[in-house]
């Protein structure tokens, strides 16, 4: 679901089943219409779960075959797959959408969960590769993920992206104009990060 906060409305896209035996066609709830529209099918490919981010009327998802990622231009109805080759030894990454058609990569380097690093790329769509745009400082990610083996979640808004990890009670803030590291306070109810999740967070105050 995508929302347009300036008119109030939202749009609810559904894709086909992607493990079904039937190519079913994408539909699109537009509330202030209420209706339903079909567009077309998504291509067959291999999706990472819960990896997608919106970005300049545009849904990005990441894929594992084809490699790269699938675009869906939302003003156009139509499915796009963007040869963008995830960086070499990523474990795990994150999209996350910025401000001025800007879409970052967000995710940990190592090889066998060993030697790990956070870091922050950039998708160039002209030449359709990840550009690095910053790594995190040893001391936050130690900070960060005191396992190797530990998950993090990751959102941004307006070019700033907040980590959280299960066992660190305040998030790691990330200036992506400033290139500046920060905490900021965590989640007031902590004795039930077990039962929380995030649904298009944000934040409700100016920062800085």
């Amino acid at each position: 679901m995508v929302v347009d906060r300036k008119d109030r409305s939202f749009k609810i896209i559904a894709a086909s089943d992607i493990y079904g035996d039937r190519s079913l066609p994408t539909e699109v709830y537009d509330s202030k219409l209420n209706k339903w529209f079909l567009h077309q099918s998504m291509p067959a490919v291999n999706l990472c779960s819960s990896k997608m981010a919106f970005c300049d009327s545009r849904l990005y998802l990441e894929t594992l075959s084809p490699l790269g990622l699938m675009m869906y231009r939302l003003d156009t109805g139509q499915w796009e797959h963007i040869p963008a080759k995830f960086p070499r030894s990523l474990l795990d990454g994150y999209l996350v959408a910025g401000t001025q058609k800007r879409l970052f990569l967000v995710g940990r380097i190592g090889l066998y969960s060993t030697l790990q690093s956070m870091r922050i790329w950039e998708l160039d769509h002209t030449k359709f590769i990840w550009v690095e745009v910053s790594r995190m400082p040893p001391r936050y990610f130690r900070a960060l993920l005191r396992l190797s083996a530990e998950r993090f979640e990751c959102f941004g808004q307006d070019n700033l992206i907040c980590f959280t990890s299960w066992n660190q009670g305040k998030g790691l803030l990330y200036d992506v104009d400033k290139k500046a590291w920060s905490w900021i306070a965590g989640c007031a109810l902590q004795s039930y990060n077990s039962q929380l999740c995030f649904y298009e967070p944000r934040f409700d105050a100016m920062i800085y």
